[in-house]
């Protein structure tokens, strides 16, 4: 669903060393970040270069809410809604 959008699964496949981060990299993944912040009320985690994060805890996060953020993620970038974060400092959420 993201790949053919330019998203890189950069995390390791294997669930025993992944741990409960998600990575997903991305040639504009800090005004992407500041998007989903901002736009859709998903709180990522940015690391540089190139990387959006998204925590995974099995306690509380549901199916649902990693579909709900998938397709928010979708959404910022078919709607472009990042294009404005783009001139934005690069930072650390």
């Amino acid at each position: 669903e993201l790949k053919p959008l330019g998203f890189v699964l950069k995390s390791p496949l294997d669930a025993a060393i992944r741990g409960s981060h998600v990575a997903l990299g991305h040639v504009d993944a800090w005004p992407i970040n500041l998007a989903l912040i901002n736009e859709k009320k998903v709180l990522p985690d940015f690391r540089q270069p190139d990387n959006i994060r998204l925590g995974i805890a099995p306690l509380y996060t549901s199916f649902a809410d990693i579909f709900t953020a998938v397709s928010r993620l979708r959404a910022v970038v078919e709607q472009g809604l990042h294009e404005k974060y783009r001139e934005a400092a690069t930072g650390v959420t």
